[in-house]
This record gives structure tokens, C-alpha cells and sequence, in this order.
């Protein structure tokens, strides 16, 4: 597992490409002991393997019976409930439960969940194949939720049949007992190790039928453990068991002569065998990748040139003796002191055909080597990288296309080297004489951003950016060096020490670690993927002294006298951000956060240190002892610490509803207030800039937004308040503002249209009096966005009344009649459609606030010329002389 983390590529981007896919496992891959993994099938299995896969059914005599399929949903609005973005829909449920049955009358049989995904056949690749496994897994969680106590084995077979998102559920019949000893009957769920035999049984140890001949015995040559059924094993498996096998059979790799250009005699046996393994394996990819004799430093193009002759030809040999596997060839010269060898490696599906494959430094090419070797090699990959230059677009930071290939060739030599950290040194046009704080600071910005590119692809390595202007008339480029291996920070033992004595240790652990500080980018606060290692750096160390509070202070560039509000903002902006990043690693101490600007003309950095909690708690509004006080005295306390607390504004962007980051400070005052009155239910109002006459459902939207966003972010706090969101637009004139203050939930309920006494009223007269009040609510239109079914947020209060009025009439079913703009005569089918999703959505929500009545959906277009508009309205029935309900 370890192998394969260090040399499987990233997969994807955005909320699925977590530390699983980086690495290319799945989860059950992460988790295998693949040392135990495989049983031997016996003497004479490997020259009826093919034969062997093709019909492992038929061959080995194991009764099938397909149970169903159970289609899956696969989008991005599915990340927030699974990390690979797939849902199973009811009607999955519904399949995966009338299933349950089924599988349990055999609880002795194994159910094999096969997951599909997306594509077609010749589009599978390691991303489709987890996904795949994902749906399985998702599939395995359902029906054991349900009680399925059978041996469950999940496979992913990505796009491989070009089925679509789908999991097909199969029943394998038993055939004895698990070799070695009985199964485990507590766990129903597979390990790693029971995979392979628990599926097939004892026939893992019986010889396949036919009349194969056995292999020609071999000469000094490695005997291969035989190869698993393949087909309930995910392509990260496979490959674990393939690289096992290679490095255990030519751990050094193939030797060659340097004085002969073929492959030797004495080493086609072992090659004849290779390609027997790789022959099971058809959907692996291989890289050939060749070694030549010398030290790091004393390699050049003729080594490479020979290493990849020498790669090429083992290639051919494998091909001729029947491999069908796709292979990647290298030549990495004596860059990695291995000597004169082709050494091989197993790639997963489609990997082998991908440009990038001939760049991979895989990481069992720089097993065993010392940090001495380690370095050597690594200064020279890097710099053989680097060679060609890296090229930025005239005059600035950005990387040009050109340069993509050249990035992705640094990656994966990084990666080869996880340890080690990188100084990266960016450099301009002209000469020594010539540098100024602009180039020094265009070369920063380049080496920032080269690893910024080199974190997005994954790379983990500790990187330290230096800015080396033109001081050394190297002209435009980027150069690249080992620096020393990363040493995890020790954090000593703190048993017997004071708190003093404690937190002086922290705040030398924090200085360390900032030593060489978190970099952002001019005039922004987002905390770049480069900066990952020193924030969870630090929130290992603040989780070791979870009683400490702690402050982080921003600065930017900037001579003191040149300070402004907009330096403050940045400045605070960039503290929260890394406040807001060591949270989501896993710190829960007190934090404080404040802006300095360019204050100390000290530069832009971050100081990190200990304070004292009495200090955190004079920063925030100070709460007095509301025991004794009156349910109005605490109440217009509230209002005045909440009014104290928005004293300084919200600055919304122009046209946006994002709580800025610096504005947090004002989010947790806020929140500290709420969080000390509870039970008292809040009103936040939105405000936008403009005069009461220029006010209209646009602002009006918008600073509902607002209102909705800041809840949110006070929510997000921890607080449990009741809160009511109103967008007033600028009907007050008070600018752009968020206003909060108490309401009484019973005295919005008065507000509600009035609803009289329906006690000896008849139906047709309480029909006559719901229509009456339906309308009264609804002379405020239900108003959507343009061309969509979405309801704007400002018309909840229209929602509401409606919703209390229906409450008050259950026994009658109502229509929902939706309307669009245009004449009669302009009606579509289209129109039609949208005003029944508008009625749909008004039902949708009528619903979500407690509606139990039957409501029917009407589109109708334009046919009427009534506008946009959705009509509410008790329908006719049969019941007319029913009395009202008591």
C-alpha cells in the first residue's frame, strides 16, 4: 500500500480527489495486507491461466445466479452526500431491497456486488473503476443495513463493459470451507485476506480442468505465486499483487550488458515467466524503465539514450513472449545509480498510454537508496527537468502552456521523494547590477506559483519559495534542489510542567514552524495548496495544547506610514483564512485574529502566539449577569449588545452575499451575544445601499441573500436562536448594513391574515371563505427567477401566510395553478411545462412548512394572459353539505 501511495497519480479534482483517489486506492485497497493476500491454485496452474479466466465459472464448476441491478445517480450535486459524487435513488432502494430476500435464503452463498460507471469500454481508467467500487460499497452498506449477513465482495469494473452508472448483484454458490480453517462467522464483511478464498472456496487449491501443460521447469529462475481470479479484485489490487510479485522475483531489475545490444539468453526463462504473469493481467499497463552504470552527477544524453535502448528492447522481448499489456518505456540514464538494468513496474488500466507515463520516477526506483543517494538523484532529476527552462509569460507570474509538461515531470520526481524538502528559486532577465524590489518580487511571486502548480497535482513535498530577482544573471528561469529531508516536528513531553512553562513551548513550536511562513498571493487572502504542510503543522501542535488561546496576527507589505484600511483588511482577511484552515484540520482552541496592514513595516508574514483568554473575552462584547432579569430586560439588553456588535459594518463585495472573511470578527461577537440568549428568537434584516424611491425586488433579493448569508455564518458559530431572514432592500435609506434584533414569533403569527370562526358554517361557505383568504394572502405575488421554477428568497413572508391559511382548511384538496408571461396566442408546450414546475416549487414549499393538504399542480401557460403568477384555490368536491370539522 505504502508503494502504491508513492507512485499512483492523482486522479481528478474539486470535492472527490481526497487523500484516496491522490494516491489512486479505494478504500479496501488502502487497507490490504497484500503480503497474505493470495493462496496458490497449485502445480501446473499457470499454463491454463488464460483459459482458467476466461470461464472461472464453467472451469471451476461455481453455480451463478444474477439477483438484479440497482441503478446509481452520478453528479456533481451528490459531493455534499458522498465523496465520489454518486446517490442511490429510490427506485436503487427499492431494487436493493426486494433483493434482501432473496440472498438471505442462502446464507451461505457469496454476494458479489460488480459496480459500473460512466463511458465507454475504451475510456476506463482508475478514476471510473474507484467510482465503480464506490457504487458498490454504497450498494454493500444498503443491504447489510438490512440485515444481509452473507459474505459480501464488492468490485469496480469502471466502464469496462460500457454498462453506465449501474452495480449488478451476483450470487456465488459455495465449495467449501476457506483453506486453513473454518470461515469467520462473527464479520460477514470480507478483509483483504479472506477476498480471494472466500468468494471460491477451497478450489482456490484445485487444478483446473483441462489438459494444460506444465511450464518447463526453470533454471535459477523465481516460481511466481499463481495469480487470483481477477475478477473480484478492484485495479488497484491487481497492481498491488503484480509489483509484489516483480519485486520479489527481480528486485534489482533485469541486468543487461552494456557491450550487447539484445537481451542476454540466460535471461529469457525469467522474462518467459514475467509475461506468463503479465499475461493474466491484460488490462495493466507496464513501464520498462532503464538504468545505466555511473553516479547522478556523471549522467548525460548518450546514458539516457542507452538506458531507454536497452527499456525498449525488454519491452519487445515481453511482447514476443505473449505479455499483451501496454508498455511505457524510460530511460533514466545513471540519474538513479542503478546500475546497468531495466527494472519494471506495473502501472493501472490506461496509464501506460498517457503522455506523462515516460516521465513517472516511481518510487520502487529510489527504495533502499541513502539520503546521500536520495539527494544526489533527486538534484539531478530535478535539474534534468528543468533543463529546457520553464517558461512564464512575459512580465508576469503566470505559467505558460508550454511549461504544463514540464511541471508534471517535476511532480512526479517529487513524489518519488516525499520526504525532502525543495527550495525553489525564481529568477529574471538582466544582469546582477540591475535588480530591484520589482524583480525580486516577480521572482517570488513565479517560484510561489510554481508551487502552487506542483501541490495541485498532488505533490506533498515541503516547498520554499525564494525570490532571487537577477542577482545572479541567470536570466528567466526556475531552478529546483533537495534542501534536507523533512523532519516531523517533535512536540516534547509536557507531564509535570506548568501552564507557563507549557505555553512558552508553544509559542517557540509556532515560531519554528512559521520560520519560513504561510505565502499568498498579491492582494489575496486565499491560502494556497502550498501552504498545506505548515497549516497542518500547526494543528498538530495547537491539538497537543488544546487549553491554549492563541492570536494571529496578519501584516503586509508596506513601510509603516504607508497604513491603510485596505492593508488592515488583507492583512485580517489572511488571518481569519488560516484560522478558518487549522479548524478544518482539526483545532479547536480559542483564536483570535487581527490585521496589522503594514503597521510594523515588518512585511507581509504571520505571527502566530499565545494569549491570554481574559484578552479574547475583552475583544468581544462584554455580556452581563442576566439572572434576575426580567424576560423584557433581558430582552432589550439583547438588542443593545447585538447593535453594539454590528457597530462595525458588513462589507459585502458589490453585488454579492458572501460574508467577506475579514468581516468574521463581527460573525463570532455576534455569536458569543446569541449564544448567551438562547431561547430568544432573532430577526435579521438585509439593507443595500440606495434611497426608499429607488427600491425594488432586485435590492430587495439581494439583501435577503445577505440576511441568509450572515445567519449562516453565525449559525456555522454554533448558534441555536431562531432566526427569521427579511431582505428590506434600501426601503430604510441606511445604506449596506445586517441589522438583527428580537421578534416574538406570536406576534408574527397576528400579523397572519385573520382567520374567523368556521364552527355551523357549510362546506360551500368555508370553500367561499378559504378562497377569500388565499387571495388577501397572495396580493403579494409569488414571485421566480427569470426563466427558472426557483422561488426568490423574498417572498418567504407570502409563503408563510399561505401556509398558515391551509392549515386552518386540511379536509379541502387545492389547486396549484401556475401561469406564464405572454398572450394566448403566444402559448408553447415549453411555457406550459415551466408554469407547472412553478407550481410544483409553490407546492414544494407549502409542504416544507407543515401543509398536509392535497394539493394538485396546474400549468397553464399563457393561455390565460393572467402573467407570471400562481393562482391558490380551494377545488370543487362532491362533499358540498359537509358541516365543518369541529
Amino acid at each position: 500500500g505504502a508503494r502504491l501511495a508513492t507512485c499512483s497519480p492523482p486522479v481528478g479534482s474539486g470535492p472527490q480527489s481526497d487523500a484516496r483517489h491522490a494516491a489512486g486506492l479505494t478504500p479496501r485497497s488502502a487497507r490490504c495486507g497484500y503480503g497474505a493476500l493470495w493462496q496458490p491454485l497449485g502445480g501446473g496452474a499457470m499454463a491454463a491461466w488464460a483459459a482458467f479466466r476466461e470461464q472461472p465459472a464453467h472451469v471451476l464448476g461455481v453455480a451463478q445466479q444474477l439477483v438484479g441491478e440497482v441503478v446509481i445517480e452520478y453528479g456533481s450535486e451528490y459531493f455534499d452526500e458522498h465523496d465520489s459524487g454518486i446517490h442511490l435513488p429510490q427506485a436503487g432502494s427499492e431494487v436493493l431491497l426486494g433483493a434482501v430476500s432473496e440472498v438471505k435464503a442462502k446464507p451461505t452463498w457469496t454476494l458479489v456486488l460488480e459496480g459500473h460507471c460512466l463511458g465507454l469500454p475504451d475510456e476506463i481508467d482508475d478514476l471510473r473503476s474507484s467510482i465503480a467500487e464506490e457504487a458498490a460499497d454504497l450498494c454493500k452498506d444498503r443491504l447489510v443495513d438490512a440485515g444481509v449477513e452473507n459474505r459480501i465482495v464488492c468490485k469496480g469494473s469502471g466502464s469496462a463493459e460500457g454498462k453506465g452508472m449501474k452495480v449488478a448483484m451476483l450470487l456465488l454458490e459455495p465449495q467449501g470451507p476457506k483453506p486453513g480453517g473454518e470461515a469467520p462467522t462473527e464479520d460477514r464483511r470480507l478483509s483483504a485476506d479472506d477476498m480471494w478464498d472466500s468468494v471460491l472456496g477451497d478450489v482456490a487449491t484445485k487444478e483446473p480442468e483441462g489438459e494444460a501443460q506444465p511450464l518447463p521447469a526453470p533454471v535459477e529462475v523465481f516460481e511466481f505465486q499463481t495469480p487470483p481470479d481477477i475478477a473480484g479484485l478492484s485495479d488497484a489490487e491487481q497492481l498491488a499483487f503484480v509489483e509484489e510479485q516483480l519485486m520479489r522475483a527481480v528486485p534489482d531489475g533485469i541486468p543487461y550488458d552494456v557491450d550487447q545490444p539484445g537481451i542476454e539468453e540466460r535471461d529469457l526463462p525469467m522474462i518467459r515467466r514475467i509475461a506468463d504473469l503479465l499475461k493474466a493481467f491484460p488490462r495493466l499497463g507496464v513501464q520498462c524503465a532503464g538504468h545505466a552504470k555511473g553516479s547522478p552527477g556523471s549522467n548525460n544524453l548518450a546514458k539516457r539514450a542507452q538506458s531507454q535502448d536497452r527499456a525498449i528492447a525488454l519491452r519487445d522481448a515481453l511482447a514476443e513472449a505473449g505479455a499483451p499489456n501496454v508498455f511505457a518505456c524510460v530511460g533514466f540514464g545513471s540519474a538513479l545509480a542503478r546500475g546497468s538494468c531495466v527494472r519494471l513496474h506495473g502501472l493501472m488500466p490506461g496509464e501506460a498510454e498517457k503522455e506523462d507515463a515516460v516521465l513517472r520516477v516511481l518510487g520502487w526506483n529510489t527504495a533502499g537508496m541513502s539520503l546521500e543517494q536520495e539527494q544526489a538523484s533527486l538534484d539531478q532529476l530535478l535539474k534534468e527537468a528543468l533543463e529546457h527552462g520553464l517558461a512564464f509569460e512575459p512580465n508576469r507570474a503566470y505559467i505558460a502552456e508550454s511549461a504544463n509538461k514540464v511541471i508534471l515531470r517535476i511532480s512526479w520526481v517529487l513524489k518519488a521523494f516525499p520526504n525532502w524538502v525543495i527550495v525553489c528559486e525564481g529568477h529574471t532577465k538582466g544582469q546582477p547590477g540591475e535588480e530591484n524590489e520589482s524583480k525580486q518580487r516577480l521572482s517570488q511571486v513565479r517560484a510561489e506559483r510554481v508551487a502552487s502548480a506542483l501541490k495541485a497535482l498532488g505533490v506533498e513535498n515541503k516547498i520554499e519559495c525564494v525570490g532571487c530577482g537577477c542577482s545572479q544573471g541567470l536570466g528567466m528561469c526556475v531552478r529546483m534542489r533537495a534542501k534536507e529531508p523533512e523532519r516531523e516536528l517533535e512536540i516534547p513531553d509536557l507531564t509535570g510542567l506548568s501552564q507557563e512553562e507549557r505555553f512558552k513551548i508553544l509559542d517557540e513550536l509556532l515560531l519554528q514552524i512559521l520560520e519560513h511562513g504561510v505565502t499568498f498571493e498579491p492582494n489575496r487572502h486565499d491560502v494556497s495548496a502550498s501552504n498545506l504542510g505548515v497549516i497542518r503543522a500547526l494543528a498538530r501542535v495547537l491539538q497537543a495544547f488544546p487549553d491554549a488561546a492563541v492570536r494571529i496576527e496578519g501584516h503586509t507589505k508596506g513601510k509603516p506610514e504607508e497604513n491603510c484600511e485596505a492593508k488592515r483588511k488583507l492583512s485580517q482577511a489572511r488571518a481569519e483564512a488560516v484560522r478558518v484552515a487549522v479548524r478544518m484540520e482539526g483545532a479547536s482552541n480559542e483564536i483570535l485574529c487581527s490585521g496589522k496592514g503594514s503597521e510594523l513595516g515588518k512585511g507581509a508574514g504571520l505571527k502566530i502566539f499565545v494569549v491570554d483568554l481574559r484578552e479574547i473575552e475583552m475583544a468581544d462584547n462584554p455580556i452581563p449577569d442576566i439572572s434576575g432579569m426580567s424576560t423584557e430586560e433581558q430582552k432589550t439588553l439583547l438588542n443593545n449588545l447585538l447593535a453594539e456588535a454590528l457597530d462595525d459594518n458588513i462589507e459585502f463585495e458589490p453585488n454579492s452575499a458572501i460574508v467577506p472573511i475579514s468581516d468574521m470578527a463581527i460573525v463570532r461577537r455576534v455569536a458569543k451575544v446569541l449564544q448567551a440568549f438562547p431561547s430568544f428568537s432573532i430577526q435579521c434584516e438585509g439593507h443595500t445601499k440606495g434611497t426608499p424611491e429607488s427600491n425594488g425586488p432586485p435590492k430587495i433579493r439581494l439583501s435577503h441573500l445577505r440576511a441568509e448569508s450572515f445567519k449562516a455564518a453565525v449559525v456555522a458559530e454554533g448558534v441555536s436562536n431562531q432566526i427569521r431572514c427579511i431582505g428590506k432592500g434600501s426601503e430604510a435609506g441606511i445604506g449596506m448594513r445586517v441589522r438583527m434584533c428580537v421578534f416574538d414569533p406570536e406576534a408574527v403569527q397576528l400579523q397572519q391574515v385573520a382567520i374567523p370562526e368556521q364552527a355551523g358554517m357549510s362546506r360551500e361557505e368555508r370553500r367561499a371563505l378559504l378562497n377569500d383568504l388565499l387571495a388577501q394572502a397572495l396580493k403579494r405575488k409569488i414571485a421566480f427567477e427569470p426563466n427558472s421554477m426557483v422561488i426568490e428568497a423574498s417572498i418567504d413572508d407570502t409563503i408563510d401566510r399561505v401556509a398558515h391559511i391551509l392549515k386552518a382548511f386540511p379536509d379541502f384538496r387545492v389547486i396549484c395553478e401556475g401561469h406564464t408571461k405572454g398572450a394566448p396566442e403566444t402559448n408553447t408546450v415549453t411555457k406550459m411545462q415551466l408554469s407547472k414546475a412553478r407550481a410544483e416549487s409553490v407546492r414544494n414549499a407549502l409542504l416544507a412548512e407543515g401543509v398536509e393538504s392535497d394539493i394538485t399542480c396546474v400549468g397553464r401557460g399563457s393561455s390565460e394572459n393572467r402573467g407570471m403568477v400562481v393562482r391558490i384555490f380551494a377545488a370543487e368536491d362532491e362533499a358540498a353539505d359537509a358541516p365543518a370539522p369541529s
